[in-house]
């Protein structure tokens, strides 16, 4: 991985070209990426009741609680921190309003996502190989879903075990940008580009190709920009999310197409945002974003929304406050690098995903993005301290106040 995020698998020099490819089995630990393939897959057990992705993560933090960490925490000791604190503050929440199902099955889910990802950022779980898992099952889902093999349940837009088109969309764009983490060449980078954001476009979701562009365009121009110019390119990639969100909206066939479902949205955000206002400070309780229409129950489009409506605004403040530190390293000393940028971008297309679609921050593509933030963050800390104590070290023997020791002599 470029910089070497995996501290574990240094990169080798003097390879073939081959070396350098996305698909490259090298040192790739094969389990870390056979069972994060298996996240892709999102249709229910047979007999469990529980998805299979989900069961795939709880076997791999499982396999992985057994294996020694390959990288230290210091310098990110937030993160456990302020897991601690929202299951803490959840489980607080649940006693006071009377523990339901909803509260152990919401809860417990969002323990394991924020346990992979400090497997992630510990080395428990490899990065580079689960990134490479990921990314081969979401390349071999588009060939089977249009054979005919795997599920169509959008009427021929891309899905497949997926099994809705805004979380394929919300899955292809994020892994599109992470796995440009173990991409060295620039060829190899234009590839993935082009392959993930055609795939993005075949799920025919509006929000995650906007929310693609937007993560590109952070990407290329941010590098270049102090702290002030890339809070204005934030700001300008937020409105053009917006104004391509409610463009594309009545754009060509879109206008006739998806005027019935737009209108439907629309009511459920009506309603959704109504429930929110009304919500108390500390929200209704887990699985209480879901809002009544038509007579029927629908989850809520609106990932901010909802972790107000479940926790409060404290809620909400605290899942953003994970992004904006892994994701964003807003605590990160030293200079930042690609790696970083990459992390950035990732978390752009979270974040701007949660303004349309209702469940972002509770998934595994979002805390697998945090886990390799805080990864990186960890990194950072740690080399600019080890710097820090070299520079002391070397301006004490330049003043003279280390003194190299006498070697003792009895008389």
């Amino acid at each position: 991985m470029t910089e070497k995020v995996n501290d574990a698998y240094p990169q080798q020099s003097a390879k073939l070209a081959f070396r350098d490819s996305v698909l490259a089995l090298g040192e790739t630990r094969i389990i870390d990426a056979i069972i994060m393939a298996v996240f892709i897959v999102r249709l229910p057990a047979p007999g469990l009741g529980l998805p299979i992705n989900d069961l795939a993560g709880l076997a791999l933090i499982g396999i992985a609680a057994f294996r020694r960490p390959t990288r230290s925490l210091a310098g990110a000791y937030w993160y456990p921190a302020i897991c601690a604190v929202i299951l803490a503050y959840l489980a607080l929440n649940a006693l006071a309003a009377g523990v339901e199902q909803s509260d152990i099955d919401r809860g417990g889910r969002i323990f394991i996502m924020m346990v992979m990802g400090a497997f992630i950022a510990t080395g428990r779980i490899d990065i580079a190989s689960a990134l490479k898992g990921f990314a081969l099952a979401l390349l071999v889902n588009v060939p089977l879903f249009y054979a005919g093999v795997a599920p169509d349940n959008y009427g021929g837009l891309l899905t497949g075990y997926l099994g809705d088109k805004n979380v394929a969309g919300l899955t292809y764009a994020v892994v599109t940008v992470l796995i440009l983490l173990l991409a060295n060449r620039a060829w190899v980078r234009g590839t993935i580009v082009l392959v993930g954001g055609a795939c993005v476009v075949l799920t025919d979701s509006r929000t995650s190709m906007a929310a693609l562009a937007g993560a590109l365009i952070w990407l290329v121009v941010a590098k270049y920009l102090g702290p002030f110019w890339r809070i204005c390119l934030a700001a300008l990639i937020y409105a053009g999310f917006i104004f391509a969100e409610t463009n594309l909206s009545t754009a060509g066939d879109y206008a006739t197409t998806r005027e019935g479902s737009d209108a439907l949205r629309e009511r459920i955000d009506a309603a959704s945002l109504e429930k929110t206002i009304a919500a108390p400070w500390n929200g209704y309780g887990l699985g209480e974003a879901v809002t009544q229409v038509a007579g029927d129950n629908w989850l809520y489009h609106n990932a901010y929304w909802g972790l107000i409506t479940e926790g409060g605004y404290f809620l909400l403040i605290a899942f953003l406050s994970l992004i904006g530190l892994a994701g964003f390293q807003f605590l990160a000393k030293g200079p930042t690098s690609r790696d970083a940028r990459i992390i950035e971008a990732a978390s752009i297309v979270v974040l701007l995903c949660a303004f349309r679609l209702g469940e972002v921050f509770i998934t595994q593509s979002a805390f697998i993005v945090i886990g390799i933030g805080v990864a990186i963050a960890a990194r950072r800390n740690q080399a600019w301290e080890q710097e820090r104590a070299a520079e002391r070290v070397a301006e004490a023997v330049r003043l003279g106040s280390l003194m190299p020791v006498a070697k003792h002599t009895s008389f």
